[in-house]
């Protein structure tokens, strides 16, 4: 059945009615041409049929699906019958900043269950939303990806009143490479007042790539479609030419990054002016709050990719680098000696360096700046692949985050089939599910008692599993020794400058 027209400032649009939830799907909030800035989409006057996903952002096993001009659109669920502006979650989907789209996450049982306005986005992947071109005579192309998300969130704040949301309301959201999209979003200027909270899922410990690296990623793939002397005519390169050139540099380029990646946010002095990091320590966000999740076995994933994935190799050179080979030794011999029964020492070491510290450095940035944070951590192994064989690892909080209770979903672009949950399933999906719409509503995940937020010097870590429970981040022998190696670093770092 179909909803009535609602009006938006490009036009009405029809949605469709699914139980007591209404959908809109495939909304445009912009149009690009390729390696331009976003722009808002051609108005119309008769009522649009927003009832199925839009075109896919470009991206491997994905182009002929995709629409690299119409890709920008959202998609939104909005209970029906409620008299009352309600909270907004606006989701930034991951997928290493080249895969993923909002049609992999149905919004539906958040929004019944809230009730809440759910809303994920689309944002263009790969070379063309990552790719900068600026200094190689392409003046618009920096950090289009983010630029499309900020379109994203003008939209919805101008237009989700409509929808039965509150725009005073908003909460960015995102998980692994949307989540660092959120954190990089929440500090943009731009951004300032279009949101009231914050949720980052799994983001990466080092994701904002310099101006530099991105120069030479740009140059290498202009090299690779010798279009050194010609720039511009990549506007015209064919997409499976383009996305083939990148995947032959790209594992040569990952390699050379801190983050073992080749796209992502970039310090390009424009769009983004500052660290990240830099904002949330200097209070400028003190009166956001702020949620930062992670997973337990966030490594396993891509230890078990084939072949391994580049940030496994660049986070192993960083820990040396920073406490020298004898250094590396002392902590993977300790994480030997704690192992439990069923952990790889090797990958927990590895997910501690490249997750955990990182999330929990943020989280002690916010709360000594004067804001409010939680951390958590995920520990249940949801009964479906790949975690039912690998454990909790990375989106393993995802899934049961977009389960429609008693099942998980389908992810389409994924390629994921969804299925029946266990009770252990439901339990603790529906204490995340519980705990997300809370911080959605009222700005904290759970009573102050049950789940205190982080604060020196409890840090405490909320663990996601059966029971929930929650524990002082800094207890432990890794722990300590993390801390007595950091502090040897920092002394000598000191030595060395005076």
């Amino acid at each position: 059945m179909l909803t009535n027209a609602v009006p938006t400032a490009n036009g009405p649009v029809i949605g469709a009615k699914q139980g007591a939830v209404r959908t809109f799907k495939g909304v445009p909030f912009a149009t690009a041409r390729r390696f331009a800035k976003a722009t808002p989409p051609p108005a119309w006057t008769e009522p649009r049929r927003c009832t199925g996903y839009g075109a896919f952002a470009p991206q491997p096993g994905h182009i002929e699906q995709a629409d690299e001009e119409s890709c920008l659109s959202l998609n939104i669920w909005t209970p029906a019958g409620v008299d009352r502006p309600l909270p907004v979650m606006v989701f930034i989907h991951g997928g290493a900043f080249v895969t993923g789209g909002g049609a992999d996450y149905d919004g539906a049982f958040l929004a019944k269950h809230g009730p809440a306005v759910i809303v994920t986005i689309n944002y263009r992947l790969g070379p063309l939303g990552f790719l900068q071109l600026h200094r190689h005579g392409l003046g618009e192309a920096n950090n289009l990806a983010l630029s499309d998300a900020l379109a994203a969130l003008d939209w919805v704040h101008a237009n989700i009143a409509n929808f039965g949301g509150d725009p005073d309301a908003i909460t960015l959201s995102g998980q692994s490479a949307g989540a660092s999209m959120v954190i990089a979003l929440a500090t943009l200027p731009q951004a300032r007042g279009k949101f009231s909270r914050a949720l980052a899922l799994s983001a990466p410990g080092r994701t904002i790539m310099s101006a530099d690296h991105a120069d030479e990623v740009a140059r290498r793939v202009l090299d690779e479609l010798e279009l050194a002397r010609d720039p511009a005519a990549i506007r015209s390169v064919p997409l499976p030419k383009l996305f083939t050139a990148v995947e032959r540099i790209g594992r040569r380029v990952a390699d050379e990054t801190e983050s073992g990646i080749v796209f992502g946010p970039v310090l390009d002095g424009i769009v983004i002016a500052r660290e990240p990091r830099d904002v949330f320590a200097d209070g400028s966000l003190r009166d956001v709050p702020l949620w930062l999740g992670s997973c337990r076995d966030e490594m396993v994933m891509f230890l078990k990719s084939t072949p391994p994935a580049a940030m496994i190799r660049t986070t192993e050179r960083q820990v040396r680098a920073a406490f020298g080979d004898a250094g590396w030794g002392r902590l993977l011999s300790y994480y030997r000696a704690t192992a439990r029964p069923d952990e790889d020492p090797y990958e927990a070491l590895l997910s501690d360096a490249f997750w955990h510290r990182p999330m929990a450095d943020l989280a002690r940035l916010h709360a000594a700046a004067g804001g409010a944070v939680w951390l958590s951590r995920f520990d249940h192994r949801p009964a479906l692949e790949p975690f039912l064989s690998q454990g909790p690892t990375h989106g393993a909080d995802n899934a049961c985050l977009w389960a429609h209770l008693p099942d998980f979903i389908d992810r389409p672009i994924l390629k994921r089939r969804g299925g029946p949950m266990t009770p252990a399933d439901i339990d603790v999906a529906a204490r995340f599910q519980t705990s997300l719409l809370r911080f959605v509503t009222v700005g904290e995940p759970d009573v102050a008692e049950a789940w205190p937020r982080f604060e020196l010097p409890q840090e405490p870590l909320a663990i996601f599993g059966q029971p929930f429970h929650v524990v002082p981040l800094n207890e432990g022998v890794r722990s300590r020794l993390w801390a007595e190696l950091s502090a040897s670093n920092n002394d000598k770092k000191i030595r060395e400058a005076g």
